[in-house]
């Protein structure tokens, strides 16, 4: 019967309903046999209870014969466009299982920054800053009232948390009783990165380096434009570099103790750039429709392009870890990037159920990610 065939087919039946794509049986084969067996579980309860009726098809052998074949190939279409939804999901990497702790936040947010202990998550309602612990923790919410906010920075050795708005950039007090902040620059001011007493701060999309003592800001340097707005900048931990993300490159400015002398050396960056990590001597940018795109920044008068990834549809933010490169790919999902020594990387997989993934972050422990949609953050373990 077609039930035995189906099974057949299941279990040790050649070719394509053998072979166990990425540990996975195609559901057209799977669902075939359901549907098969539910064929002839209905005939059999047909022949059971049926007075039966005069026609071409009416004796019991004809009718489980039929009913199992529709059912079989009811099953197979339906599974053959779950198999198609599927391919399409999971097209450029493997399905990857990632969990961890979830918390919802009491903000609508749109962007997470982690720093020496100290993670904040900023948003429309201020910036909520989160206990990072055994477990993450809601704490208090600082910058209540501002708008436009678009990301915060903590600096938890000086005490100090910045927040970046179209307005202008604001300085609070990251723990204590302290509410109120302080206007530190105008403009609208987009991303920052803090190293010691010095800032260096995009601007209306010019970067410009400022002096930090205590609530005041002071330029060291007027704002330096660039061919393409300026969307990211940070400072290079071992050297005196900061390295400015535009829209289109990469590129490394040395810097004194008077500001921001000429460039050092500059990368095209394919696609848009939005967000850049670094870590030892590669770099990570979120390049949008561009794809993630690692460089190697050992030498900053010659940054080069190592790879590129362009299997998300847009790239949001990326978060590097040994060995691996995060990239928040939105309503897809997290995919994980293997980083080879000479910067190359490959898909490992695709987690998708995390919600809508727009910013990374990474603790070294664990990848912190914002599900946006959500309003909910996510901190899981990376696996040694």
């Amino acid at each position: 019967m077609l039930v035995a065939l189906a099974l057949t087919v299941l279990g040790a039946g050649p070719g394509e309903a053998q072979r166990r794509e990425r540990g996975r049986l195609p559901r057209k084969w799977l669902l075939a046999g359901v549907g098969a067996v539910i064929g002839e579980a209905a005939a059999l309860l047909y022949t059971h209870t049926s007075p039966g009726f005069n026609a071409q098809c009416s004796s019991n052998t004809c009718v489980s014969i039929l009913s199992a074949a529709v059912g079989f190939g009811a099953g197979f279409l339906i599974g053959s466009e779950v198999d198609q939804l599927y391919n399409l999901r999971y097209r450029h990497a493997p399905p990857l299982t990632l969990r961890g702790q979830a918390l919802p936040l009491s903000i609508i947010p749109n962007d997470i920054s982690w720093r020496r202990g100290s993670l904040v998550a900023a948003g429309e309602q201020g910036v909520e800053v989160i206990a990072t612990g055994p477990r993450m923790e809601r704490g208090e919410v600082r910058a209540r009232g501002l708008r436009g906010v678009a990301s915060a920075l903590p600096d938890p050795l000086a005490n100090r948390l910045f927040v970046a708005t179209s307005t202008g950039l604001f300085g609070f007090d990251l723990s204590g009783p302290r509410v109120a902040g302080g206007l530190l620059a105008g403009g609208e001011v987009s991303a920052l990165d803090v190293r010691g007493d010095r800032a260096a701060i995009v601007t209306d999309g010019a970067v410009r380096l400022a002096q930090l003592a205590n609530d005041s800001l002071s330029a060291l340097s007027a704002p330096r434009g660039f061919q393409s707005r300026a969307t990211d900048v940070v400072w290079d931990p071992d050297r005196p570099v900061v390295w400015v993300l535009t829209e289109t490159a990469l590129i490394a400015l040395a810097v004194t103790d008077s500001g921001v002398a000429d460039s050092l050396g500059a990368m095209a960056i394919p696609g848009t750039g939005r967000r850049l990590v670094l870590r030892g001597a590669w770099a990570a940018v979120a390049a949008g429709d561009g794809g993630a795109v690692t460089a190697d920044i050992s030498d900053p008068r010659a940054p080069r392009l190592a790879a590129q990834w362009n299997g998300a549809r847009f790239v949001y933010d990326v978060a590097m870890s040994s060995g691996a490169v995060y990239v928040a790919a939105g309503p897809e999902g997290l995919y994980v990037l293997s980083l080879a020594p000479d910067g190359g990387t490959s898909a490992i997989g695709l987690t998708r159920g995390l919600g809508f993934v727009s910013a990374l972050d990474s603790d070294g422990e664990h990848i912190i990610l914002l599900d946006r949609a959500g309003g909910a953050l996510r901190r899981i373990p990376i696996a040694n």
